[in-house]
């Protein structure tokens, strides 16, 4: 989040990173999975496991995270486009909360740490589960 004016570059290296984490995030919150499923018996463990309810909820939540960010950073760079295209539109109530929305940082940061901490959970009670036992 946060705007661009004059950034030296610095807004590129922000949304460059910021793609990268979220792509990092949901493709393990969706291949994590399937890679504990690919094993020979972690399926069955997995299974049997009173875990199962918890990992799985950590799994989605995590990624569901990482959807409700995308969704936030899409309507709030909208309703920034819209304002350089209809200066109109910066008079609205409505953009007046989407720019605000948009200069919050710890938006962000609370939200992927929330994905990290929900996938390092359920990863660890996986791991627990396929070699502890």
């Amino acid at each position: 989040m946060g705007t661009e004016a004059s950034g030296g570059g610095h807004f590129e290296n922000y949304a460059e990173y910021a793609k990268t984490l979220r792509s990092w995030l949901v493709a393990y919150g969706i291949g994590g999975p399937v890679l504990f499923l690919t094993n020979k018996d972690a399926p069955e463990k997995l299974a049997s496991s009173p875990h199962l309810k918890a990992i799985v909820t950590l799994f989605i939540a995590g990624v569901a995270l990482q959807i409700l960010l995308a969704f936030i950073n899409k309507w709030a760079a909208w309703h920034l486009y819209k304002a350089e295209v209809d200066s109109a539109h910066k008079g609205t109530g409505v953009y007046k909360i989407w720019h605000w929305i948009n200069d919050q940082s710890w938006i962000d940061f609370v939200i992927d740490l929330g994905a990290l901490v929900s996938f390092s959970v359920a990863t660890w009670i996986v791991l627990t589960v396929l070699l502890v036992g």
